[in-house]
């Protein structure tokens, strides 16, 4: 499935990830107010990303020990997960989420983006087929053109206004990174799901994974607004979040028992 000699360098890559990510959310709980350089309003956010980046660095380093023993079909967990920390860093990077830990949100998000960009040079497609029980490949579809109208529609109702009022929004980079890619690529694999092709299988797994992951995270952080900062209990958004986190959960095991990688990939 992934050139065997890439394999190397992209777990290398990943494992820095994965460590760098570690020593990020250890420095959160050491140093004092570690989000005070942003507004408070985003401060359950930050903190409930910290909550999911610990485990999923931690699933990280044991998708790559498998991986290392020959699990072929892991790189499907792996791409998702490192799909995760290229968006969630992304997000500390570009926001300015100041404090004496950013050079490690830098390592974070440099490590994983080169990751992703050598794993897609060196993955085949076409050493996925579907088992003899196929993936739920029509309803993973729905979901995500769901999942981009909603969004897409809730994004816009708050960017509208701000840009008629000239006002920047906080934590614009979360609008910036969802629309200009990841809501164009959930569409994108959503119609090639639809299609059947390759290439959808492929996207399908880490694309769930990958929003599961922050679904959770943002579920979190709404719920800590409302237990923790004194925030409002916000029924719709806590809905919405659940369905982007716990939704694409659901589906992937169904989906990852519906595909094989081929002998000759392994």
């Amino acid at each position: 499935m992934i050139a065997p000699a890439a394999a190397p360098i992209l777990l290398r890559l990943s494992a820095a990830a994965a460590l760098l990510t570690l020593a990020a959310v250890a420095a959160t709980l050491a140093l004092p107010d570690p989000f005070a350089a942003i507004p408070r309003e985003l401060h359950p956010g930050a903190w409930s990303q910290d909550t999911i980046s610990a485990p999923a660095a931690l699933a990280l380093l044991v998708v790559n020990a498998r991986l290392r023993r020959g699990w072929a079909k892991g790189w499907l967990i792996w791409a998702g997960l490192i799909g995760y920390l290229i968006y969630a860093y992304g997000l500390y990077s570009f926001d300015r989420v100041m404090n004496p830990a950013w050079p490690l949100y830098l390592g974070v998000l440099s490590s994983a983006a080169f990751a992703a960009l050598l794993f897609l040079r060196a993955v085949d497609p076409a050493a996925l087929r579907a088992a003899p029980r196929p993936p739920p490949r029509r309803i993973v579809a729905g979901l995500f053109a769901l999942l981009v109208v909603l969004f897409t529609a809730l994004w816009l109702s708050m960017l509208i206004p701000a840009m008629a009022a000239r006002d920047p929004l906080p934590g614009q980079t979360i609008f910036v990174l969802d629309l200009a890619f990841a809501l164009p690529l959930t569409g994108l694999t959503a119609w090639l799901l639809w299609r059947a092709h390759p290439v959808g299988d492929l996207l399908a797994i880490p694309m769930l994974m990958k929003v599961a992951v922050l679904g959770v995270s943002v579920f979190l952080g709404t719920l800590y607004t409302w237990a923790f900062f004194d925030g409002p209990f916000l029924a719709f958004d806590l809905a919405l979040y659940a369905l982007m986190g716990f939704g694409p959960a659901v589906l992937i095991w169904p989906f990852w028992r519906g595909l094989e990688v081929s002998e000759a990939a392994r």
